[in-house]
């Protein structure tokens, strides 16, 4: 398991360059949940109509991992810890060769997990392009 604890999601920032996305989740206080075996945070988006869109994410666990789904062609990107910078304060992951994939976006929102079942949902994210 990484040194890391899961914590509540205070904030949550996307920016999308020319070829990435980085995703910042602004952290604070402990959950208590219990034994963890893992736990992460996501963001999910969609078009307006509610198709295509991706998620992405990082799991803490054994080891941290990113990674990014894509719902239209149903694919997984999967990024190394390396990508991942962890702090009690935020997590951030730069998805290097990411794009949004959409020319607009209807519905886009962050939630927090441990093991699994999630702590926060639909949890507000700020998108800057």
């Amino acid at each position: 398991m990484t040194t890391h604890t899961p914590r509540t999601v205070t904030s949550v920032l996307a920016e999308v360059g020319t070829d990435s996305v980085t995703i910042t989740w602004g952290l604070g206080e402990p959950v208590d949940v219990g034994d963890v075996e893992f736990f992460g945070y996501g963001i999910y988006y969609y078009d307006p109509t509610g198709n295509g869109g991706k998620r992405l994410g990082v799991r803490f666990g054994d080891a941290i991992t990113a990674w990014v789904f894509d719902n239209a062609s149903a694919t997984q990107a999967n990024y190394e810890a390396s990508s991942v910078t962890a702090t009690k304060d935020a997590v951030t992951v730069h998805f290097h060769d990411a794009s949004l994939g959409l020319d607009a976006v209807g519905t886009i929102a962050a939630y927090a997990h441990v093991n699994g079942h999630d702590t926060q949902a639909e949890l507000p994210v700020t998108l800057l392009h």
